[in-house]
C-alpha cells in the first residue's frame, strides 16, 4: 500500500519524501492542495521536487473555488474576525485541505497519510487533527 504526503515542497515535506520511501518500503505519492498563495512557477517547482525526491507521483489539487464557496464567502459575509482584527481563515483552509487530501488517499486505496511539519505551531495542529479525524472516518470504513 502507498503512503500520500500532504507536500508543499519546502524542507519539512521535501524531507519526508525519501524518509518514507526508504523507512517502510513503500511508494509515496505526493499531493498539493492550492488553496492559494502559490504560484504556477511555485506548482511546478514543488512537482520538479517531489519527482527528484522519489515520489511515486505528484498531484496538485486546486480547491481555491471549494474553500472560498464553502468556507471563506460565509466567513466574509458573517464578519468573522478573530479578536476583531484577523480573518478567520486558516483553520478552516486546513480542513479543506485536509478533505482533499484524505479524499485523494481513499481514490489511491492508500491506508497512510502523512505531513511534514515542524510541529511548531498551531497551523500543524489544526492540519494535523483535520486529517486524522476525517482520515479515521474515510480510510477505515472504506
Amino acid at each position: 500500500m502507498s503512503i500520500v504526503l500532504a507536500f508543499s515542497g519546502g524542507l519539512d515535506t521535501s524531507f519526508c519524501v525519501p524518509y518514507l520511501r526508504e523507512t517502510y518500503d513503500r511508494p509515496v505519492h505526493t499531493i498539493t492542495v492550492h488553496t492559494g498563495g502559490f504560484s504556477e512557477a511555485d506548482l511546478a517547482e514543488a512537482e520538479g521536487r517531489a519527482h527528484a525526491l522519489g515520489a511515486a507521483a505528484h498531484t496538485v489539487i486546486d480547491a481555491r473555488a471549494r474553500l472560498y464557496d464553502e468556507v471563506l464567502s460565509y466567513l466574509v459575509k458573517g464578519n468573522v474576525l478573530r479578536g476583531n482584527v484577523y480573518p478567520l481563515c486558516v483553520g478552516p483552509e486546513r480542513v479543506v485541505q485536509a478533505q482533499e487530501v484524505v479524499a485523494h488517499a481513499a481514490q489511491l486505496g492508500a491506508t497512510t497519510i502523512a505531513l511534514g511539519s515542524t510541529g511548531a505551531g498551531n497551523d500543524q495542529v489544526r492540519f494535523d487533527t483535520a486529517l486524522r479525524l476525517l482520515a479515521e472516518r474515510t480510510l477505515s470504513s472504506g
